[in-house]
């Protein structure tokens, strides 16, 4: 089954852009209004470009397998970009939202590209990669991608899907995703923002996700049941981690874990300067 590749920038990168309008420096006010995915990092134009460049050194066709869903506010930029790139802007989606206030969330963006691109995606798995997320040096691609693969090429048709995972330090643990996995790297229990104490595992789970076809018909069965509850809020659907957890915690796919040495992670300001520090320390090798 073939691979399509789904890269999620249609947030709005509120924290980011709260610190750029306080920061009395002035020297990143050409940031104002760029989404994250679209930041200039390290010597590439944009922080996705990191991403093109991977994706062909792996030989995925970004023309026929690469898409993009973002918002209106953001659209033209990554109409540009795409141009830039020579990247067939009929696979950049607008979610149609203009604001943080009215965005559709995570979970409801990836339903919508997969609705709005249903006859080239209904036939493949898809990676989704979240537009603010980039990997250490130590990353490598064709591993994981070979490691789906495998795991899926079992006699027993036992499909699968593959998660990425880091440690993170105990202070931090209440910030993300974190993962619960038995001796075979099977994901057991996934625990969205939990308390240091709730938990033994200090193993996160970043937005980077090699999803199953067949996975793929469970968006609809989340998105559907999270607004029936009467509770259900936008945070519900916001978070990729939400439908990941509530598919592994239910029993509803299998999910197993591969192993990297960190991530970068633009969240605000002071991140994306770290993430600048961490690509001019390794300009003489690859950076991620």
């Amino acid at each position: 089954m073939s691979l399509k590749v789904l890269i999620l920038g249609a947030g709005y990168g509120t924290r980011l852009q709260r610190d750029l309008l306080n920061d009395t420096s002035g020297k990143y006010s050409h940031l104002l209004g760029i989404s994250k995915a679209l930041l200039p990092l390290g010597d590439k134009d944009a922080l996705i470009t990191h991403w093109i460049d991977t994706l062909m050194e792996s030989n995925i066709d970004i023309k026929t397998s690469l898409y993009i869903v973002t918002n209106s506010t953001a659209y033209s930029s990554f109409i540009s970009w795409a141009v830039t790139h020579n990247i067939p802007t009929n696979n950049i989606i607008n979610d149609g939202t203009t604001s943080n206030e009215n965005r559709l969330g995570a979970v409801e963006d990836i339903y919508f590209t997969i609705k709005k691109f249903s006859s080239s995606l209904q036939n493949s798995n898809l990676l989704i990669i979240g537009g603010d997320t980039l990997f250490l040096k130590d990353f490598n691609f064709k591993k994981l991608y070979e490691k789906f693969n495998l795991i899926n090429s079992n006699d027993d048709d036992d499909e699968a899907c593959l998660v990425t995972t880091y440690k993170v330090n105990d202070d931090v643990v209440s910030k993300f995703g974190i993962l619960e996995l038995n001796e075979n790297n099977q994901v057991i229990n996934f625990l969205e923002k939990p308390s240091p104490q709730s938990t033994n595992s200090r193993i996160a789970c970043p937005c980077f996700y090699f999803l199953h076809n067949k996975s793929l018909e469970l968006l609809k069965e989340f998105l559907e049941e999270s607004k029936n509850n009467p509770n259900h809020t936008l945070e519900d659907r916001d978070a990729t981690g939400k439908f990941l957890a509530w598919v592994i915690n239910n029993n509803k796919f299998k999910f197993f874990a591969e192993n990297v040495q960190g991530r970068i992670d633009v969240g605000g300001l002071q991140s994306y300067i770290d993430a600048n520090k961490y690509f001019d320390d390794q300009k003489d090798n690859k950076p991620y």
